[in-house]
Formats: C-alpha cells, sequence, structure tokens
C-alpha cells in the first residue's frame, strides 16, 4: 500500500537497507523498510506517512524515522539525499523482486558504496551489521574486492580497513 500510495502522490523513492541487500543475495533479518528519497520529495514523504498513521520517531537533515501505525507493519527509516544524488541512484536502480508491487531498488554498486558510507560515518552500534552485510553481498555477488572497480569503491566511500578485512575475508590464507 505505501508503494502504491506514493506512486499515487508522484513522491519517487528507491528501496535500500536490508530488503535490498536481501534482494541482492545475501539473506538476513531485517525490521524495518529503508526507503532513499530526494530531499525535495522529502515532506511529500513525511505527510504520506503520518498520513497512513505513522508517526514521527526522530528526525534529522539526512533521514526520518516512523514508528509504524500497528503491530504487522514494518517501521519506516527515509534516507535523504539531494536530488542530484537521488537522479543518479535512479539511473543505475534495478528492479526489486516484491511481490504485488513494482518496486526499485538501489543497484548492487550503490547499495555497497551506502553500506559502506554508513561504515564510516555511522554509529558503532549500526557498524557490525554494516560490515556484515559487505562482506555477505560480496561473498554472494562473488565480487574480486581486489578488482580495481571495487578497491576504488571502498576507499572512497569506506574506512580503509574495511578493504583490508575484505581483502583478508576473500584470501584468507593469502600472506
Amino acid at each position: 500500500m505505501l508503494a502504491q500510495r506514493a506512486r499515487e502522490g508522484g513522491l519517487p523513492f528507491l528501496l535500500v537497507g536490508g530488503h535490498a541487500v536481501i534482494a541482492h543475495g545475501h539473506p538476513r533479518n531485517t525490521f524495518d523498510l529503508d526507503l532513499v528519497v530526494s530531499r525535495p520529495a522529502a515532506q511529500g514523504w513525511r505527510a504520506l506517512a503520518l498520513a497512513l498513521g505513522y508517526t514521527l520517531h526522530g528526525e534529522g537533515p539526512t533521514f526520518i524515522q516512523f514508528n509504524p501505525p500497528d503491530a504487522v507493519t514494518l517501521p519506516l527509516d527515509l534516507m535523504i539525499v539531494s536530488e542530484d544524488t537521488y537522479r543518479q541512484l535512479e539511473a543505475a536502480a534495478v528492479e526489486a523482486p516484491v511481490a504485488a508491487a513494482s518496486v526499485r531498488m538501489v543497484c548492487l554498486r550503490h547499495l555497497l558504496a551506502l553500506k559502506a558510507h554508513a561504515i564510516r560515518h555511522g554509529h558503532a552500534g549500526r557498524m557490525g551489521k554494516d560490515v556484515e552485510d559487505v562482506i555477505g553481498l560480496v561473498r554472494a555477488n562473488r565480487l574480486d574486492v581486489a578488482a580495481p572497480e571495487w578497491r576504488e569503491l571502498f576507499f572512497k566511500y569506506g574506512p580503509p580497513e574495511l578493504h583490508e578485512r575484505l581483502l583478508r575475508v576473500q584470501r584468507p590464507n593469502a600472506p
């Protein structure tokens, strides 16, 4: 219903977070719904969530978090990005395998960049889960993290020790 109402209201979004991690091949539990939205659409999203019965949990310059309207609905987290960043994410987005809804999600490359960025700039309580997600996605998608494209991505968005850890995981017996 959320996706349908967003489309009806002209509110673009992309699936990120745990559901995107799962769709990109790394099975894990998730207990919320994470969407990325553009800054110009953020207030429309805020109004839609409140109209659907969500209650505001927290808000900052780059996020809005909502408590669910009932016990069966997941909490909603909106990650707010610039219009330019949203356009870049949307241009490379892929179809998400979501039943009964046409939903797009960030591509694997962008998901890994977002996770690496969260590891670099996030709070300590989230880092472990994000590192696990990156390792799981690298394994599930058989990425060679020594390849220049992946090395550059992890160095650009994540802390240097992330790439080092990924190399150790991928090549545990290397000198």
